[in-house]
Parts: structure tokens; sequence; C-alpha cells
């Protein structure tokens, strides 16, 4: 009896293990056929059931091609709803289950978005060498669209690693290689294709002296894929966002809100709440720009929040050093230094160097509102050789700014001037308002007064030309502490307190760095504007998720 009950048992186990993988095959060709038939709204609640079945039926060779069929119903909608973790080792997986079936084409694809989501948690090395083994067999498999995609987040990676040499000649390989492939399929997709490379073509424009020709790429950009018929309105954002970067550059804040505004409702279309808070926290780097602080501020703390969630460290390393930048403008010393200190220790750990130049220039600058004069040196320089070995002529000239105020405050004052000239000068060849305006101000330091009040006048009224609130008010200051008459200086001051009050940051008027009056001449009257490397970055601005 014990051995025909032990038969008996074995042979029962044998029969509910056939029904139970059965059943597991049935739920995967179940779960393919609701992802063709329901919206990604109505799968999100179940997204733990279908990567719970995708656990349990991992190590099945039987089983490889429906598992890898729900990977690609489900992507790129995890990413979407910051499963981040949990999809990236399903992308692993993936690669893996596509190398054992010799399909190289569509292990490229897999380790193309890998790479995505490890650039956008900020592994940038691993994003990199991700990227490029998906570039390989792209090539190998002649696929056109993780070609593509792996080409445009190893060079993202290159850019934030201020490897920019690198980052362009990585772009113009993939572009040439593009089109000796078939493009891909559907036509939505074969004209997104192309446009990754576009886009990072705009970001690697961005060095003044290729503006126009990122701007220029952009008013192209954009509406083409406006125009494709079934583009995912995700897609459609993510141009967006990156178009606002170029048009901020250049100063044409307006039109920024406008893009940021559109990417952020199409994020919200496409089911991605996460990339639409990133596309505020944008927006908040427009309205600091606009010197309007407050909902700058909140666009940056919700963004915080939202990264911290899903671990993307990328994002934070640029929302730290924004919200740095912010309470510098605020006058907060103390939460500036708090948060840049914070982007310094992320960006170091991350090797984000385009990044990690900004931190300690901004940190530079906090250091000297709080008369911390040595340690600010330390900052500044090491800043200042960062920019200058990666080309970057905004920030070199910004932290040069920063270096002029260091010598001015401990009276190396011939040494300041020279280079305040320099600077000047340096600015000048360049045709953007913002930097004209900080070093005029900051030149005007050192010149004889009457000389110092016809510069003022004229960065005034250029300050005002392309609405500069701030810089406005550090003109009027600035001019109060110079002027002859003693009823235009008293008037002049109480323009620019009204300014700062209006801005919501009546913080400068107790600063040190800021202080001044109508009877003060203050060396420190130059109020550095827009302090900030313009890369992203993602940010940087952000945007860069999902694709």
């Amino acid at each position: 009896m014990t051995g025909v009950a032990a038969l008996n048992w074995a042979d029962e186990r044998r029969r509910w293990s056939h029904f139970y993988a059965g059943r597991l095959a049935d739920q995967l060709r179940q779960a393919v056929a609701l992802m063709d038939d329901a919206p990604p709204h109505a799968v999100r609640p179940h997204f733990d059931s279908y990567l719970a079945l995708l656990n349990a039926t991992a190590a099945r060779p039987d089983l490889v091609a429906p598992w890898l069929a729900l990977v690609d119903r489900l992507h790129p909608q995890p990413v979407r709803w910051g499963q981040w973790a949990a999809w990236m080792g399903v992308l692993r997986r993936a690669a893996d289950k596509a190398a054992e079936a010799n399909q190289p084409a569509r292990q490229a694809e897999y380790l193309a978005y890998a790479a995505a989501l490890l650039l956008n948690t900020g592994q940038l090395a691993a994003a990199l060498d991700t990227a490029r083994e998906g570039m390989r067999l792209a090539e190998h498999g002649r696929a056109a669209w993780p070609l593509a995609v792996a080409g445009g987040s190893a060079a993202a990676g290159l850019r934030a690693m201020a490897r920019y040499d690198e980052a362009q000649a990585l772009v113009d390989q993939t572009r040439a290689g593009l089109t000796q492939l078939p493009p891909p399929h559907p036509p939505a997709r074969a004209a997104l294709a192309a446009a990754l490379l576009g886009l990072e073509q705009m970001d690697l424009h961005r060095p003044f002296k290729r503006l126009d020709a990122a701007l220029a790429l952009g008013e192209a950009l954009v509406p083409r894929l406006a125009a494709v018929a079934g583009i995912d309105p995700h897609d459609l954002a993510n141009a967006y966002v990156r178009r606002a970067t170029i048009v901020w550059v250049s100063g044409q804040y307006a039109a920024a809100a406008d893009d940021l505004q559109r990417a952020a409702i199409l994020f919200r279309q496409a089911g991605d709440a996460l990339q639409a808070t990133f596309a505020e926290a944008n927006l908040g780097t427009v309205y600091y720009s606009m010197s309007r602080y407050g909902p700058a501020e909140a666009y940056k703390l919700a963004a915080v929040r939202a990264a911290e969630e899903v671990n993307a460290r990328a994002q934070l390393v640029s929302e730290f050093g924004d919200l740095g930048a912010i309470y510098i403008a605020l006058g907060r010393m103390e939460a500036a230094l708090d948060y840049t200190n914070r982007m310094i220790a992320l960006a170091a750990e991350l090797g984000n160097d385009a990044e990690l130049s900004r931190g300690r220039g901004n940190r530079g600058y906090a250091l000297l509102g709080l008369g911390r004069h040595e340690e600010a040196l330390a900052d500044i320089e090491f800043g200042l050789d960062l920019y200058r070995q990666q080309g970057r002529l905004e920030g070199t000239i910004v932290t040069t700014i920063d270096l002029i105020l260091y010598l001015s405050g401990t009276g190396q004052t011939q040494r300041a001037a020279q280079l305040a000239q320099e600077n000047y000068e340096a600015a000048w060849r360049e045709a953007f308002p913002h930097l004209r305006i900080v070093t005029a101000r900051c030149l005007a330091l050192f010149l004889p007064p009457a000389e110092q009040e016809t510069l003022l006048r004229q960065t005034l009224a250029l300050a005002r030309q392309h609405a500069r609130p701030m810089d406005e008010a550090g003109c009027l200051f600035s001019l109060s502490a110079v002027v002859a008459d003693a009823g235009e200086r008293a008037a002049l001051f109480q323009q620019g307190t009204a300014l700062l009050r209006q801005m919501g940051c009546p913080g400068w008027l107790h600063n040190p760095i800021y202080q001044t009056g109508p009877e003060t001449n203050n060396q420190y009257g130059c109020r550095q504007q827009n302090q900030r490397d313009i890369h992203h970055g993602r940010h940087r601005l952000a945007g860069q998720n999902g694709r």
C-alpha cells in the first residue's frame, strides 16, 4: 500500500505540475491579449500582478516567446509609472533571453532601454557601457531603432561627464549608421529614430557659438514630429522639453515656458505624471530666470520629492543645484549652502562633471555671501578650472565674476579690475544679453564715477529691455551709490528695494554681497545673476526618461 500511495502521489505531483505549467503559459498569453485591448491606465493597477507573472515564468525556457511578448507589450509604461528598479531587472532578463535565442536586434533594444534607465538613475558609466553594447548589437542585427535609442543615451551620458567632443563624435557616428539600416516601423517610430539623434544634436549645440544652429534645428524638428501620424504624446513632449532648453538659453523665456507647459500636458496624456513633474521643474528654472522665485522654488521642491521616490539621482543633482541657485537669489545663503553641498556630493559620486563644475562655482558664491572668503576661493578656482577644461564659456564668465568678487573683497582691486575688463570683453563677443549685463555691472565697480554712471544707465536699459528684474534691481542699487543728485539716489534705492520685495527676495537687503544704499559705494554691489550651467539635464532640463 505504501508503494502504491507513493507512486500515485508522484503521478499526482507530475499531473499538477503540468497543469500549473499550462496555466502559466495561458496566463502569459492572456496577459498579452489584455495588453493589446486595454489602455495603459487600465493596466496600471495590475502591474504588480504582471510583474509577479513575469518573475514566476522567467526561468521557463519553453515560455520565452510569450514572456518576451508581454515585456514588449508593457514597455515603456512601467518606466512612465515610476517602476524603475523593477523594470530594470525585467529588461536585463529580457536582454539575456534574446541573446540565448540569438536575436541581436531584440537584445539591442532591451539594452538600449536599460541604458536610458541607468542614465536616469545617475549610473553614468554603466549607462554608457550598456548603450555602447546595444549599439554594437543593433549594428550587427541591422536594427535602426535600438541604434538610435542607445546612441542617444550614450551621447547623453558623455555630456553629463562633460566629454562633449566624444558625445558629438558618437552622435555623428550614429546618424551615419542609421543611413545604412532599413528604417524602423511603424512610421512614427521611424520619424522618432532620426529625431532622437537630432535632439542630442540640439543639446550639443548649446555652446553659444553654435546656438543659432540649435535653434534652427529645434524649430524644424518639433513641428515635424507633431505632424507625424500616430506619434506618442510622450515622445512629442520630450521634443518640447528639449526645445525649451534651447530657447531658454537664448533668453526667450516666454517661449520656453510655453513649450514646457505643453510638454507637461502631453506627459500627463501619456500617463507619465513623473515626467510631467520634471517638465514643471524645468518651468521652475524658467521662472527663476524671470526672477519669479516663489513658483520656481515650489516646482523644484516637488521635483525633488518625485525624484527621491524613484531614485532619479541624475534629476536630483540638477534640482539640488537649482534650489541652491534659487536660495542664493533669495539671499538665503545657509539654505543655498545646504542644497549646493548635496548637489556637489551627489555629482561627485555619479561622476557628473558637468554639474560638479556648476555646484562648486555656486557654492563659492554662497560662501562669499556668508563672509567665508578663503573657503570660497577654493571652490571658485576649482569650478573655474573645470569650466575652462570643458570649454564652457558661460560658466567660465560667470565664475570669473565670483573670482572678481573675491579679489575685490580681499583688497586685490587692481587684479580684480583687470579681470573685470577681460571678462566684459569676452561676454560682449557673444550675443547674449544676460552675460553682457552681469559683466557690465561688475566692470562698473572699477570705473571712475562718470564712466561708471554711464555704463550702469546703459546696463539698466538693457536689463529692462530683456525683462531681467534682478539685474534691474542691481543696476538701480549700484546707480544709487554713484549719481550726484541726492534725491535721485534715494529714488533709485527705493525702486531697487521695491523690486526685491516684489520678487520675494528682500533678504538681499541684509546680505553683505548686495548691501548698498544712497550713501554707500559697496564693492559688492555687483550681483551675479543666473549663476547656473546651461546643459541637462536634464536636465539639464530634464525629460529624457522613457525613450
